[in-house]
């Protein structure tokens, strides 16, 4: 398990939320930069897969609920399913980051999707502090 004051967290992670986007690609690429920088320096990297709420466009557990393509969880990630809005509200992703001696986390999301703000409140409730956050338009 590893174990660093540092985490990636990416709330936007999976082929729902990014496939057809006009800037698919270009975030794609620079969140998946953002992965490798973040393995590279030993921090935990954490993925939320968000169950489909009801009346989605898409169900849990079919292609769109999957990580997109460029992204895939590996050994001593954390990898949680979470339901809207808050990814800490029912999941394990608290225990899983405190565990792993996080303090800090660094946020990868989608601007006006319902989770940012909740996750937000959520993570420095839970006594998180949030270095950075990044969010595409």
């Amino acid at each position: 398990m590893t174990l660093s004051a540092h985490a990636l967290l990416l709330l936007n992670a999976q082929r729902h939320d990014l496939d057809d986007r006009p800037d698919e690609r270009s975030v794609a690429r620079d969140w998946a930069h953002h992965v490798a920088d973040a393995r590279a320096q030993g921090w935990v990297v954490a993925f939320v897969q968000w169950d489909a709420p009801h009346g989605a466009a898409w169900d849990t557990f079919s292609k769109d609920w999957t990580l997109h393509p460029d992204f895939r969880a590996e050994q001593g990630d954390v990898l949680v399913r979470a339901e809207l809005p808050d990814a800490f509200a029912g999941s394990e992703l608290a225990a899983q980051l405190h565990a792993r001696a996080v303090q800090r986390l660094h946020l990868l999301a989608l601007s006006g999707t319902p989770a940012l703000d909740a996750t937000l409140a959520s993570a420095e409730a839970q006594g998180f502090r949030i270095e950075s956050l990044e969010v595409p338009a």
